[in-house]
Order: structure tokens, then C-alpha cells, then sequence
């Protein structure tokens, strides 16, 4: 299960249909309340997060995912309006920052393949 969030919902619901039309399961989780309550249940294989949500911030969310052993090495591919790319967010496990004004939908599928 590949979990996504985002609190633009359009935007959360392209990535799910994206991944859906090509074969993975996909949840869209709204803001970071909804991710973690998500995770409890269900630790995803891979997770595409725009840090900038309504409410907590993606980086409640992270560090909650860093918390625990099962959900600690999850790969985070995050998607953001915000330049990450100079930050070190290894220890959060994010192994990719994509833009999300130029982001495609074959490199959000590439990201799947890689790392799900």
C-alpha cells in the first residue's frame, strides 16, 4: 500500500488515481492526523508527502513514522511547492524531493517502481 498526503485534494487524488491506474494500491490521507491514524493500521510501503499540510505539519507526521520500528524505514518520496533539496532528511528515511509545480506523472510512477 503506497500512502499519499496531501491536503490539496485534486492533487492527492491525481497521485492515487495515477498509481491505482497503474497497478498499486493507493490511500490519500488529507493532513497529518488522518496520515497517522492511517499508519496504525496499516505501515505503507512507500510514501509520497507534501510537508506543507493544513493543520500539523508533514513534519508531525514524520517524526511519528521515525518513532516506531515498523514504520521507521519506510521510504518518503516527498512532493513540494517548497526546495527541500538542500535540507538532510535522511534520518526521516526521504529518499527523494520531487517539485511539485514540475512534477510528471511517470516520476511519480518511476518512484513507485523504486521504492514500494
Amino acid at each position: 500500500m503506497i500512502l499519499v498526503v496531501d491536503s490539496d485534494e485534486v492533487f492527492g487524488e491525481c497521485v492515487v488515481s495515477n498509481l491505482e491506474k497503474n497497478k498499486f494500491d493507493a490511500h490519500l490521507s488529507k493532513n497529518a492526523i488522518e496520515a497517522i491514524n492511517y499508519i496504525a493500521d496499516v505501515v505503507p510501503s512507500l510514501v509520497f508527502l507534501d510537508p506543507i499540510l493544513t493543520g500539523p505539519d508533514g513534519f508531525t507526521f514524520l517524526n511519528e513514522m521515525a518513532s516506531y520500528a515498523d514504520t521507521m524505514k519506510v521510504p518518503i518520496v516527498l512532493i513540494s511547492e517548497k526546495d527541500f533539496s538542500n535540507f538532510d532528511l535522511s534520518e526521516y528515511n526521504v529518499v527523494e524531493v520531487l517539485d511539485k509545480n514540475k512534477v510528471k506523472p511517470k516520476e511519480i510512477l518511476d518512484c513507485a517502481r523504486k521504492y514500494a
